[in-house]
């Protein structure tokens, strides 16, 4: 059904494009042997819950894959390789979906690994073998089981496999590093199904490669084994500045002078902490009486008293404790992980939902220089111009063990910057679209004008030509290499993928598109 015209050094898929006709390219016969040789199962356009099974995290993007293979062992993702190489189809791997780009699907393969979740701990060695499926809600509650823990995402339903592969950031990251950095080994299957065992003595190449180098780039994760560390009972915290009127917005401006100053890249090493400008309920949970905030989340690994000497800086801005300082209490990370990231100020008074037919967009600058009162006010005056209080902009704060690694040691870069500055722009009707889009825009222009050129990996945006060296910076060519070795006919491709040859744009090693 397909031609392809032949060619001395190149695949199919770069000789050819394939014909885009929204029509099924494989025969019911070929279908019918993949899904005798996988213990998994498959589902096409036009099969029962098709539509469900193609949607992803961020419905801003609507993808037809051809075909969905759900695996369920090691096995399964071999007989699926074998078939897309045979049908010359590209493959997109899905474990959670949470792509912000959309990438965690594509219109001819996607590859769902979701049933490949298990979580092997062994307590002696404070280790676990962990499958590329599992979501942080299943991980977090084995490991509160041992009392060992490893960085991991804020939201339950992210899988290990996109998040570790783009670096992972986390609230307890400022203390042990990012989830990359507590990786020992991981296993991994080539486009060709050959199954890697990937560690510093094994396939070293392919084990710092897929160490932030993003998902669906050289092959299927499979595993991932973590040396994990106790932590027992730690402090949370929530802090709230309202921007209500102008003393207000100075008072935020300077905190987050003081955030950046003091508690990212010199902070204290015992404390992880997320900021947020965004809009919350401030009477019985009413739509209408949402009011602007900066929100301050973090926890502690100290005493009370170490907690409250390690924050009283910020706890000078605070007028009234009783209703600013919202969340003050202590337990393991699984009970303060939920904690703090869903209270919002009184009991019961969670963020503000987002529905399911909302559109959302992200965008990211990493900060490395130091920025007066000045420079965060003109954030939150474009904040406060948002269309839709759903908007919100959010800091990762960086510093401590994150920093403490070279920027070569794994493909994870970003090593010494201070704060990932990002912002979600959401719409629900299609006419509200461009006014959300404008003010990404415009952010992107503020936080770019403080950024030093690059951008996390995990949060991808669409129609961003500099992402090699945003990404990856020095990195890029190591990258380029790895890419042409494990995957030399370019079968997991996307629209941000690593190229099997250093695009010509991307010679220089200084970052484009800021």
């Amino acid at each position: 059904m397909l031609s392809w015209k032949k060619g001395k050094h190149r695949s199919p898929w770069q000789e050819d494009k394939r014909v885009e006709t929204g029509l099924i390219s494989y025969t019911p016969k070929a279908l019918a042997d993949l899904q005798a040789a996988i213990a998994g199962h498959v589902t096409q356009p036009g099969f029962p819950g098709y539509n469900d099974d193609r949607m992803v995290f961020m419905h801003t993007y609507q993808s037809y894959p051809q075909l969905i293979i759900y695996a369920t062992c090691e096995t399964d993702i071999i007989a699926a390789l074998k078939f897309a190489r045979h049908e010359k189809l590209k493959v997109t791997c899905r474990s959670g979906g949470h792509s912000t780009a959309g990438y965690s699907s594509n219109d001819q393969i996607v590859l769902d690994t979701s049933g490949i979740n298990y979580v092997l701990v062994d307590p002696e060695t404070q280790t676990a073998r962990v499958g590329a499926g599992t979501m942080f809600g299943k991980l977090n509650r084995v490991l509160h089981h041992y009392g060992l823990h490893v960085p991991g995402g804020g939201c339950e339903t992210v899988c290990v496999a996109g998040y570790m592969m783009g670096g992972g950031y986390g609230f307890t990251s400022r203390l042990f590093g990012m989830n990359v950095d507590s990786v020992l080994s991981l296993r991994m299957i080539t486009p060709k199904g050959e199954i890697l065992h990937c560690s510093a003595d094994h396939n070293p190449d392919l084990f710092w490669a897929a160490r932030g180098g993003t998902g669906n780039q050289f092959g299927v994760l499979l595993d991932v084994t973590y040396q994990l560390r106790p932590l027992g009972k730690i402090r949370a915290f929530g802090l709230r500045y309202p921007l209500h009127d102008e003393a207000g917005r100075q008072t935020a401006a300077r905190v987050l002078q003081c955030l950046q100053e003091q508690y990212s890249k010199d902070g204290p090493p015992k404390m992880g902490h997320q900021s947020m400008l965004m809009y919350i309920p401030v009477e019985d949970n009413k739509p209408d009486q949402q009011k602007p905030h900066l929100l301050i989340r973090g926890l502690y690994d100290g005493s009370e008293a170490e907690c409250e000497a390690a924050l009283g800086p910020l706890l000078d801005f605070i007028e009234d404790r009783e209703s600013q300082v919202e969340i003050w209490t202590k337990g393991h990370y699984l009970h303060v992980n939920e904690i703090l990231l869903e209270t919002a100020t009184e009991p019961n008074m969670e963020m503000p939902n987002v529905s399911m037919n909302t559109k959302p967009l992200v965008d990211s600058r990493l900060v490395e220089d130091y920025f007066h009162a000045d420079r965060w006010r003109e954030l939150i005056d474009h904040f406060l111009d948002a269309p839709d209080k759903t908007i919100f902009v959010a800091m990762e704060w960086y510093g401590g063990a994150i920093n403490e690694v070279a920027p070569d040691a794994t493909a994870y870069l970003h090593r010494t910057i201070s704060v990932d500055l990002f912002a979600w722009a959401f719409w629900t009707f299609d006419t509200h679209r461009q006014a959300s889009e404008d003010w990404l825009t415009r952010f992107g222009e503020i936080a770019g004008a403080m950024s030093n050129g690059h951008r996390y990996q995990n949060y991808p945006i669409r129609g961003n030509e500099g992402y090699l060296r945003q990404y990856f910076g020095a990195n890029l060519e190591r990258l380029v290499e790895v890419k042409a070795k494990y995957d030399p006919e370019n079968l997991f491709e996307f629209g941000q993928s690593i190229p099997t040859e250093l695009p010509q744009a991307a010679t220089t090693t200084t970052p484009e598109g800021t």
